[in-house]
């Protein structure tokens, strides 16, 4: 979990590259969304927007700092066998107020592995640097998960399905995004819970 104001990076965050694409509003439309399920936290320094090899600092020296929230989706490249659906969000800036205002506004003192995140182009608004063009303004809606993932867990063990009952079997999509959350640590219970299924359907295609 994630303390807006107490995360500090760890050295070699800032070091190493990752291999996760970052969601894109490239070519979206004002109303345009990206949805998943947070699966990892990180404080990481903001880069410069010219040069991305270079760091940025503010005036005082400190460097300037912005949350990486990784997420997993359903927006998976078929043509990638390799891309399982995770994707990146950097909250710094406007970004990072509007996860601040829905967290007040919720009253959620934390970010969490597990919270569904939302992401919409709310709008844009004139660049006071006429070198470029409008700057995209952003609303983030959060869904903590209301159970206790150690009490499903407990509950999930040695679970099988009532005598005639049917195992609903998960999408492809579904199947990706189940597989992104185990590799991350996450129980069978709370991978269903995320997906909106049995816990009996994502044991029948993990092991865990």
């Amino acid at each position: 979990m994630v303390d807006f104001n107490s995360a500090l990076p760890d050295a070699n965050d800032l070091l190493a590259g990752s291999s996760v694409p970052s969601l894109s509003f490239k070519d979206s439309k004002v109303g345009d969304s990206f949805t998943g399920i947070i699966t990892d936290l990180r404080t990481v320094q903001v880069r410069n927007y010219e040069d991305p090899t270079k760091l940025e600092f503010w005036d005082d020296g400190k460097p300037k700092l912005q949350i990486e929230v990784t997420l997993a989706t359903d927006y998976a490249d078929g043509s990638d066998p390799e891309d399982d659906g995770s994707r990146r969000v950097f909250l710094f800036g406007q970004k990072l107020r509007a996860a601040q205002d829905e967290m007040r506004k919720k009253g959620i003192k934390k970010l969490e592995r597990g919270s569904k995140f939302t992401i919409t182009l709310a709008g844009t608004k004139p660049s006071t640097n006429k070198r470029y063009n409008d700057v995209k303004l952003y609303t983030i809606d959060l869904e903590p998960s209301a159970s206790n993932p150690a009490v499903d867990a407990l509950l999930s063990m040695g679970a099988t399905p009532v005598s005639g009952d049917t195992i609903e079997k998960l999408t492809d999509k579904q199947l990706k995004v189940a597989e992104t959350l185990q590799s991350n640590g996450f129980t069978s219970a709370e991978i269903a819970e995320n997906l909106g299924v049995s816990v009996a359907a994502v044991d029948a295609v993990l092991t865990f």
